[in-house]
């Protein structure tokens, strides 16, 4: 025979875990979830049998000695949902092996009021103290890292620098998560358990401000100490130097001729000069000196013609100029900058009025001239440092009037590269600025140009310009305070040194010292 039993109180899946084993092997029994109803299939005797062992047990539940539990830190709802699963798992571990498990109902009650954030127990004395043991070691307060509100204070890194790139982490797993056309690439799991995650930065404290689920924190808080790390500093010293190696030279003769008549006391009437090439200012400068032991000052030409000549061989050479020797010491991957030098007025523009051309009102502008060093240092694996490095130097050479102001004509020289250097390694960086030969021919005109004898009446000057900058540099990199005392000594050292001499600087010793370092 078959029949529908519909059940009160107990649940249907509950009666068909125990009904099971009573079933003959030619009967059938199944639950239907949602009318709480079993279909029962057997034989009229053991359907009887049935139907009077659900008679005792589909009935109300007893409720034994009610008793309230009130908690101090965490919500009832909570702490009902966590002993239900706990009294549930009790009662599967308590069971045969092979035997399904059971609503975990068997045991005890329990009951969470969110009016007074408590937990109503019934049950034996005995099940009701196990709980009340359970809820102790549950009912504390809660950890940091289970608030949804989180602040986090840096120590080393910055927190606007480091809040953009979680927001890029955030919403990149978001991004990657989200679902994509029909047809594409199945999307990644996002490391992120769903809602909305904020992070503030706030300056004031150097700290973020994190809203997220405990999980989600865990997560972020694994980037945020990796990315706090204290960063090494570098500590580079340079030599900036000029090379100007300049040599001029000057071969031929200057001629002149002066011619008087003398009166009869002596002194001169009537006098011609001819001195194209400066030849008497050139013997004037030369016996001024030594007039006064000679007698020279009194000197009298009788003749009718004379021909002072005067021979011209120079020769000079350049020389090296170290323009400055700056040191710098920057965090790894922060551009540091030093510059040496001054503030120069520059015409600007001119502006006329429309009524009044008369006065018109001329701006000025004020530019910084002298020697600038820009270095950004990297260090990268293997104490390398990479060096991002930007030089110029700039100086007023002249001015020009131009009306009632001046132009103000400026000289910039500047290198930019990316070099690689090994850590107290020295690097030297150098290029040809300017290379320039210029020849000036001075002559008499007509006998300058006489061939052969044309030399005795003009001078050449030959003069070559080639000047070249040069960049020393030299890295160390500073990990520790140790590495810092180090750098500190040798700064002394070297700054006592230079007040002990009266000489300029060494540029030979001082590339021997930083190869040697």
């Amino acid at each position: 025979m078959a029949r529908i039993i519909n059940l009160e109180h107990i649940s249907s899946q509950e009666a068909m875990t125990f009904l099971q084993p009573m079933i003959s092997k030619d009967g059938y029994i199944s639950a239907f979830g949602p009318g709480n109803m079993l279909l029962l299939v057997d034989s009229s005797l053991n359907v009887q049998k049935i139907l009077n062992i659900l008679q005792l047990v589909d009935t109300d539940q007893k409720r034994e000695g009610a008793e309230l539990v009130f908690l101090k830190n965490a919500s009832a709802e909570s702490i009902s949902s966590v002993i239900k699963e706990w009294l549930g798992g009790k009662d599967k571990g308590a069971r045969p092996a092979g035997q399904q498990a059971a609503a975990p109902t068997g045991t005890g009650l329990v009951l969470a009021d969110p009016r007074l954030n408590a937990l109503i127990l019934f049950g034996s004395a005995k099940d009701k103290e196990d709980i009340k043991k359970f809820i102790a070691q549950l009912d504390i307060v809660p950890p940091t890292t289970s608030s949804k509100v989180n602040v986090y204070y840096l120590e080393n890194a910055d927190a606007t620098e480091v809040a953009k790139v979680l927001d890029g982490v955030v919403k990149g797993s978001s991004a990657a998560a989200a679902p994509g056309q029909p047809g594409a690439a199945a999307p990644q799991q996002s490391v992120f358990e769903g809602g909305k995650i904020s992070i503030t930065p706030d300056k004031a404290t150097n700290s973020l401000v994190i809203m997220a689920s405990p999980t989600d924190y865990q997560n972020l808080l694994q980037v945020i100490q990796k990315l706090d790390r204290r960063n090494r500093q570098v500590f580079v010293q340079a030599t900036i130097a000029e090379v100007s190696l300049d040599k001029a030279r000057e071969l031929g003769v200057q001629w002149g001729i002066f011619g008087g008549a003398v009166t009869s006391d002596g002194s001169v009437a009537t006098a011609g000069v001819y001195d194209p090439m400066g030849t008497f200012s050139t013997i004037a400068g030369a016996v001024s000196p030594i007039a006064s032991l000679a007698d020279i000052s009194g000197l009298k030409l009788s003749g009718a013609a004379n021909f002072p000549a005067v021979l011209r061989a120079l020769q000079s050479n350049g020389a090296l100029n170290v323009l400055s020797t700056p040191n710098i010491l920057t965090s790894d991957n922060k551009e540091a900058e030093i510059f040496v030098g001054e503030n120069v007025p520059f015409r600007g523009s001119i502006t006329y009025g429309a009524s009044n051309q008369i006065n018109p009102q001329q701006s000025i502008e004020r530019k910084d001239t002298g020697i600038t060093l820009k270095i950004k240092p990297m260090v990268s694996e293997g104490e390398y440092v990479k060096m991002d490095i930007y030089q110029e130097i700039s100086a007023v050479k002249d001015a020009t009037s131009t009306g009632a102001a001046a132009d103000i004509t400026t000289t910039k020289r500047s290198a930019k590269t990316s070099v690689v250097v090994k850590n107290t390694d020295t690097v030297v960086i150098g290029g040809l600025i300017q290379d320039q030969d210029q020849e000036t021919i001075s002559k008499i005109p007509f006998l300058g140009d006489i061939p052969v004898l044309g030399w005795l009446f003009k001078t050449k000057s030959l003069k070559r310009t080639k000047t070249n900058l040069l960049i020393v540099l030299t890295p160390y990199i500073i990990k520790d305070s140790v590495d810092m005392g180090k750098v500190s000594e040798m700064q002394k050292n070297r700054f006592s040194e230079q007040l002990k001499s009266d000489k300029p600087i060494d540029f030979d010793k001082e590339l021997k010292v930083k190869a040697n370092q």
